[in-house]
């Protein structure tokens, strides 16, 4: 992984940031994050661009878009989880320290114990040749100095703390013997082993159920009351974010087209590409064998971006300077920033169907 560190400015709304929500402290606070990957043959591929964020101590930040938009690797930078054929720059602060640059040595102190992540698909993540409790284990010694019994007594409250049901049973069960919900749930677990600051939630719930998905979000909605924690969640899934997150932030071509609080966000969408992940968003009471919206054409090659908006080969609303000049961010209501010459003006107010259990946004959306 090669790092170009960054200045330790802050960049201004103007310069792309877009804000955490107000109230609280800025636990971690992004700027102009850039990640190239070097290719065969001397190509660079661009996944991300210029990306800068910052995340609140109570609050949630969807980062929402295709595969491909950036979201995975970005969060990835800030973990020092790229491989060597990374060049990072930018800059990265938690709690004012500087990740962007921090050598691995010093990276493994601050990983797991101040900022955490979940990752997607729990049967790959957990070792299956090692019980629950052994791998939680693991992750309580590494980070808290204690003894062997304290090692497994903090490994079951870790457990009972997930509603892992039988949590004394299951320490001693390996991942094979979990339901696709329990191993979500251990790998939670792993996480919130040393209390991180941030939790890092990468596409955490897109492998389960819709029933088992509203009990896990429900499940990281009461730990961040409970603990401050701020979460950062890496999704695809619009109705997700609709339920679950404070704020929410729009990838294309690994940049940010769209942020805003969730709430005024889907009740007025400014970015065709925001406004087309929207419809493809299956309806409840929609008949039978009805098609479902896609978004026409593909994603841009990241290898070789277009001049102009990167979405413009898709949108039904481009113009001739589209095709020419990258639209900066703009803001249109307080706190809410889109990149696009030609925005939605129309109000749009998201479908209660959205709903997928019991939500964090206390107003109906």
């Amino acid at each position: 992984m090669n790092v170009m560190t960054a200045g330790d400015t802050m960049e201004t709304m103007a310069d792309v940031t877009v804000p955490g929500g107000a109230g609280s402290q800025a636990l971690l606070q992004v700027s102009d994050l850039r990640v190239t990957f070097a290719r065969g043959g001397g190509s660079m591929v661009h996944a991300v661009n210029g990306l800068s964020y910052e995340v609140r101590a109570g609050r949630t930040l969807a980062i929402i878009g295709e595969s491909g938009s950036g979201k995975s690797v970005s969060v990835r930078a800030l973990m020092g989880l790229l491989p060597p054929s990374a060049f990072i720059s930018g800059s990265a602060k938690l709690l004012g320290t500087e990740l962007i640059g921090m050598n691995e040595k010093a990276m493994r102190q601050i990983r797991g114990n101040d900022i955490a992540m979940v990752f997607q698909d729990p049967a790959r993540s957990l070792n299956p040749t090692m019980s629950v409790g052994a791998q939680i284990g693991e992750a309580v010694r590494m980070h808290l100095k204690i003894g062997r019994k304290e090692v497994a007594d903090r490994a079951v409250e870790l457990l009972k703390l997930v509603r892992l049901p039988a949590a004394e049973r299951r320490y001693h069960e390996y991942p094979h013997q979990l339901s696709g919900g329990m191993r979500q749930r251990v790998m939670i677990a792993i996480a919130l082993a040393a209390n991180p600051k941030v939790l890092i939630a990468d596409e955490a719930t897109t492998a389960l159920d819709v029933t088992t998905q509203a009990q896990i979000m429900e499940l990281l909605v009461d730990l961040q009351e409970r603990l401050g924690t701020a979460v950062v969640m890496i999704s695809h899934d619009l109705a997700l974010a609709a339920n679950y997150a404070d704020d929410v932030m729009v990838m294309y071509g690994g940049k940010v087209v769209e942020y805003a609080p969730t709430q005024s966000l889907f009740r007025s969408v400014r970015h065709p590409y925001t406004e087309a992940l929207m419809a493809a968003i299956p309806q409840l009471g929609m008949p039978s064998h009805t098609p479902l919206i896609t978004i026409g054409g593909e994603p841009p090659n990241l290898s070789e971006l277009p001049l102009g908006c990167a979405f413009r080969a898709r949108c039904d609303n481009a113009s001739d300077v589209c095709a020419v000049h990258e639209p900066p961010l703009e803001m249109s209501d307080p706190g809410h920033v889109h990149a696009c010459w030609n925005p939605r003006d129309a109000a749009r107010t998201a479908p209660v169907e959205l709903t997928i259990g019991a939500t964090k946004n206390s107003e109906d959306i």
